[in-house]
């Protein structure tokens, strides 16, 4: 049997996988992972539940949105009216099964049990009072992520899901890579109107000489990936091809 922890990263690279492709590959009506999300929901190991909520979650997002012209979803704020203009569940095959997941992540948000130690009870029942305002009340989720450059709000699991990932990826770094890096602040802050150079601004002067100088062990670690190419390409043009077919210097 496949451990907890396992399933749980392979959910959540499936969530970001999901993050990267047509709306219809994930909530269409060949898509056939709900059952799994199902089993795993009903799972003992608190982070697989969270992992299958969270695709739950990112499922349903993304049925909603189906069939909406672009820049109409941002118009529509209303959970009744969005309940009827985008797209259902209902009369699909899988309408049985979306009850049954409603009612399972309504449980697991207010969960309360002794076979639980006190914080992940708590962490439970905080990420699922989320899943479930998504999941159950067609609500887009809000999701405030602090660093030193100011604050990000992320009003849909398609970016939750993208910057989590990168969170856990860079793990310590991820804050610095944050306000230092052009794709990531673009990505995740640039589209709410933060400037890049007012988030370096707050970084102190050790920082700026331990991240942005010459001298850093980032430009350090650079300029030597860059040294390596430059010889790998030298070592290439100045080969030459023996008569045995082998190179030679």
């Amino acid at each position: 049997d496949v451990v907890p922890y396992l399933r749980a990263t392979a959910l959540r690279c499936w969530s970001l996988l999901a993050t990267t492709v047509d709306d219809v590959y994930v909530a269409g009506e060949e898509s056939n992972i709900l059952p799994r999300l199902q089993e795993c929901l009903d799972h003992s190991d608190v982070e697989l539940r969270a992992a299958a909520g969270e695709c739950v979650a990112l499922i349903h997002e993304t049925r909603l949105s189906m069939g909406l012209e672009d820049g109409e979803g941002d118009e529509i704020r209303n959970a009744s009216e969005r309940k009827y203009r985008r797209g259902s569940w209902d009369g699909t095959e899988w309408e049985m099964i979306m009850d049954e997941l409603k009612q399972r992540v309504s449980e697991l948000a207010v969960e309360y049990g002794h076979h639980m130690s006190k914080k992940a009870k708590k962490e439970q029942r905080s990420i699922f009072r989320d899943i479930v305002a998504t999941v159950v009340e067609d609500e887009e989720p809000s999701h405030v992520v602090s660093f030193r450059g100011g604050d990000i709000m992320l009003n849909s699991w398609h970016d939750i899901v993208q910057l989590d990932f990168v969170r856990h990826c860079l793990q310590h770094g991820f804050q610095i890579q944050l306000m230092t890096n052009p794709t990531l602040y673009d990505i995740f802050v640039g589209a709410n109107g933060g400037m890049l150079s007012e988030a370096v601004d707050r970084l102190s002067q050790l920082e700026k000489r331990l991240y942005m100088s010459k001298t850093s062990d980032v430009a350090k670690a650079k300029d030597k990936n860059l040294r390596k190419k430059r010889l790998n390409r030298e070592n290439q043009k100045n080969a030459f091809l023996s008569t045995d077919g082998d190179y030679i210097s």
